[in-house]
């Protein structure tokens, strides 16, 4: 059984858990097989979700006979996270309208990473909505894609006015300062 069979059957696993399988990948790491399962679900994925996962992936996985997965392999269950990978033109359009970064093996308009709110995609391409206007980036130029989240970045200062800094006094008590 090769390798884009026993893809589809973990999303098959996964789909009737009850979660959503983002994507499946196939490396090796210091000589030995690695099979990652990224899953997601409408609340959100927590340790107990990955953990049912893996049990039941783990299950199937030892089940086969494959030849890429002899003898000892990794198996590694997770969310996407914030940053959510995007792997098909269906991403793109299920994430219309969101702020992704690409990465191109090539560069594409002069550059090779690129930032923009996602406008539409077929089975070709993603267009970006870019500071410089928009942008078509082929599929085949890829490298890796993913979501922006930009929900925890600091806010920038108002103004200096109304602004504070605390200064200590010689005598090692501290004073407010208008700045």
């Amino acid at each position: 059984m090769g390798k884009e069979e026993m893809t589809h059957e973990i999303g098959t696993i996964v789909t009737e858990l009850g979660y959503e399988c983002v994507h499946v990948a196939w490396t090796t790491e210091s000589g030995r097989p690695v099979v990652r399962v990224f899953i997601d679900s409408l609340g959100g994925i927590n340790i107990r979700d990955c953990e049912v996962v893996s049990k039941a992936v783990n299950r199937y996985l030892d089940g086969r006979d494959s030849a890429e997965l002899s003898g000892r392999y990794y198996l590694e269950v997770s969310s996407p996270g914030l940053e959510r990978p995007l792997f098909t033109p269906a991403d793109y359009l299920r994430f219309a309208g969101k702020e992704a970064r690409i990465k191109t093996l090539a560069p594409v308009d002069g550059r090779k990473v690129h930032v923009g709110i996602i406008a539409q995609s077929d089975d070709a391409s993603v267009t970006l909505l870019t500071d410089g206007g928009p942008l078509s980036v082929p599929f085949d130029l890829v490298a890796r894609s993913t979501l922006v989240y930009r929900g925890l970045e600091p806010q920038e200062p108002r103004g200096k006015q109304g602004s504070r800094k605390q200064k200590m006094g010689k005598n090692g008590k501290g004073h407010e300062e208008e700045r």
